[in-house]
């Protein structure tokens, strides 16, 4: 009720307004004094206007997206052209950061920045929510002829997670996961071969170059590329989420490259069993699409932060000589609005929070920074998970190095075990984080 009658008391005074500018223009008989309470009024009725985003905006959280001039601190000045922005503030994005500054904290990371990217442009928080998939419709595209033989949804982990699964003749399997976001199919040859184990892993997708190292960029016999992207390409205009992807990754997984890590990892499958080796049978393309939000991709991670879990968005596909073995899309959301936006925290800026974090304390162990990287984290309460908030990071990650275990005190052996940071690069804020899943 308070809302509506402050909108009632608004929208009325510019009624009101509206009534004394006619009024005016007819006793008025001077022309200047006509322009001048023309100017005055309408001034008036701006504001009144004004107003009236301004309460709309604080009842909901969110805020119209503008173009801000930046803050009195900023490097950036109200009449500054990109060319100054350039000259400015390219030197606080290098590619590589050297500092050893702070004792035991050595810093020499390697800055990851999308190429896309403009180190002058806005990054924003946003609020959004799950994506709403159109099931039907996308049941109907991947079937492909095959009969829906089984149906059934339930709860995930609560009311407000639900799942829908459809099994086809052919017992492959689609799943939609509403409350994240998610679609996910298999069929037989992955439930068999499990081809998501060997690359589907916080690790794995930490540096650029790893799965570059697992899989050869051999083209594989029996399987034209060509098909496994125009396939892949097929199902991503189905779940209609094309704007929001960049140029896929494509690795060949080869059976000798599978069979190696399977040795190295000793692999076995849910009985304890040493996994089947590949032959050249069980060959597939991997096609991994990064997800964007405003040209900066999902860090692949899960963790727990102080009362809230963070989680990624995926996608990715398998192709193989019978056609599609497995997809996974995860974690596609649409934004309601911005809920505050500036212009980038450089990486400079975050490694000096963390240098901050640092000065006072005595460290028992080194630490060695290697890895500064831009990317966006989704972020939601335990207790409300249909409620996301999208914001641009800095992921800083290194090793504690020359630690040594205390038995007396108990404290735990921490040499080569990972130093994680997250830093926001909107407004350089630390997210707090308990623990770090995959």
């Amino acid at each position: 009720m308070v809302i509506d009658h402050t909108g009632g008391l608004i929208y009325g005074k510019i009624t009101i307004l509206y009534q004394n500018i006619i009024l005016n223009l007819k006793i008025l008989s001077v022309k200047r004094k006509v322009k001048y309470v023309m100017r005055y009024y309408i001034k008036k009725i701006i504001s009144v206007c004004m107003l009236v985003i301004l309460v709309s905006a604080m009842m909901t959280g969110c805020f119209p997206t503008t173009e801000n001039k930046p803050n009195s601190n900023s490097s950036f000045s109200e009449n500054s052209s990109s060319e100054v922005n350039n000259q400015n503030d390219a030197s606080k994005f290098p590619t590589y950061i050297e500092d050893t500054d702070i004792e035991k904290l050595t810093i020499k990371a390697n800055v990851n920045i999308p190429a896309d990217f403009d180190i002058n442009q806005k990054v924003s928080i946003a609020s959004a929510k799950p994506l709403n998939w159109d099931k039907e419709t996308i049941v109907s595209g991947i079937s492909n002829g095959r009969q829906v033989v089984d149906e059934f949804s339930g709860e995930n982990t609560g009311p407000n997670d639900l799942f829908y699964s459809y099994t086809f003749d052919d017992d492959s399997n689609l799943t939609f996961y509403l409350g994240l976001g998610s679609v996910s199919y298999y069929t037989e040859m992955e439930t068999e071969y499990q081809y998501a184990y060997y690359f589907d892993n916080y690790e794995n997708f930490k540096y650029e170059d790893t799965l570059k190292k697992m899989f050869s960029d051999e083209n594989i016999d029996g399987i034209e590329k060509s098909n496994a992207v125009n396939n892949a390409n097929q199902v991503i205009s189905l779940l209609e989420i094309d704007d929001i992807l960049g140029e896929p990754q494509i690795y060949s997984m080869d059976a000798a490259s599978v069979n190696f890590l399977q040795d190295e990892y000793d692999a076995r499958d849910k009985y304890g069993n040493k996994v089947n080796k590949w032959s050249d049978e069980q060959e597939a393309y991997l096609l991994i699409y990064p997800v964007l939000y405003q040209n900066i991709p999902s860090l692949c991670m899960n963790a727990n932060g102080e009362n809230e879990l963070i989680s990624s968005s995926k996608v990715y596909f398998v192709y193989g000589k019978k056609g599609l073995i497995t997809f996974n899309v995860s974690g596609i959301f649409d934004v309601k609005c911005t809920v505050q936006d500036s212009y980038t925290y450089s990486p400079l800026d975050a490694i000096q929070s963390v240098k901050d974090s640092f000065e006072n304390l005595i460290m028992d162990t080194e630490i060695e920074i290697s890895l500064i990287k831009l990317a966006y984290i989704t972020r939601y309460d335990f207790d409300n998970i249909t409620e996301w908030q999208i914001e641009p990071v800095w992921f800083i990650e290194g090793k504690y190095v020359n630690a040594a275990s205390d038995s007396v005190d108990g404290k735990d052996n921490l040499v080569d075990q990972n130093y994680t940071k997250i830093i926001s690069a909107v407004n350089g804020e630390t997210v707090p984080l308990v623990s770090i899943g995959g």
